[in-house]
């Protein structure tokens, strides 16, 4: 009888974190493109999803993971597993999101790069490749993010353009219109990891926040921050411009978490 009262506790308190461990995530209904938030219960060891794996933070006595759905996720259900003392599994489902084109008809000069500036595109687009590569592996945000300006939002997330029936890449992040000279602050606590003045984003501005997570800042007119330089929350880091390749002053503002670009309208509304 006293074997059998034990194997009925550790049977009991075996199955009754897995009842326990309920998932929450916000958006409620993410989408290709969306950055996805958890909610955990308790600290995890890593979070894995649609092939990558994501590591917990903590903030204000709560456990959160900052997952990534990229653009070219078709809808549907997909695993999501949580590694804690044991592994826990879940289905999330993807929702379908169309994004807004703009078909155009240009002279084909229009569309074309410069012969004398294409090696030096090549090189700063892998530099700025090489730099969301990059892993801290402790977490160096401070909650929620926050708007690097406040403006009108010129240009959304995964826009577009459609040139003489030829499809660009979907808009990397979010323009926002701003006069020249804004102060553009850090979206959150990092390390800045790339500057540089390039020839499509112009000057430029990349912060490492730590696990996988990125915010990048172009078209700035002046840097002033130093790569390698700890940067708080808040923080100005550059003032707003018009330099690269752009029609007019703005701010593109992007994020990235393990590589993946994700809205980070959506980042700024959840967490």
């Amino acid at each position: 009888m006293k074997n059998k009262l034990v194997l009925f506790f550790f049977a009991f308190f075996t199955i009754l974190p897995i009842k326990a461990l309920a998932l929450s995530y916000l958006p409620e209904k993410p989408y290709p493109g969306a950055p996805l938030l958890l909610e955990l219960p308790k600290k995890v060891k890593k979070v894995e999803f649609l092939g990558k794996n994501y590591r917990p933070f903590a903030y204000r006595q709560r456990f959160y993971a900052l997952l990534a759905v990229p653009l070219n996720t078709k809808p549907g259900s997909y695993p999501l597993k949580i590694y804690a003392e044991k592994i826990y599994s879940y289905q999330v489902k993807i929702y379908p999101k169309k994004y807004p084109e703009e078909h155009l008809e240009v002279p084909p000069k229009m569309i074309h790069y410069p012969p004398e500036v294409i090696d030096r595109i090549k090189r700063e687009v892998k530099a700025i490749k090489q730099a969301l590569r990059g892993f801290t592996p402790e977490p160096l945000l401070e909650g929620p993010f926050v708007w690097p300006v406040a403006g009108r939002l010129s240009s959304p997330f995964g826009f577009r353009r459609v040139y003489n029936g030829v499809p660009r890449s979907h808009h990397s992040g979010i323009d926002i219109a701003v006069p020249k000279g804004t102060p553009v602050k850090a979206a959150n606590s990092g390390r800045v990891v790339l500057t540089g003045d390039f020839y499509l984003p112009g000057k430029i501005v990349i912060i490492d926040h730590g696990l996988g997570i990125y915010t990048v800042y172009c078209h700035l007119d002046k840097i002033l921050v130093k790569t390698g330089q700890a940067v708080d929350k808040g923080e100005k880091i550059a003032l707003s411009g018009a330099s690269g390749r752009v029609t007019g002053p703005h701010l593109h503002f992007g994020c990235y978490i393990e590589g993946v670009k994700v809205d980070p309208k959506m980042l700024l509304e959840v967490f």
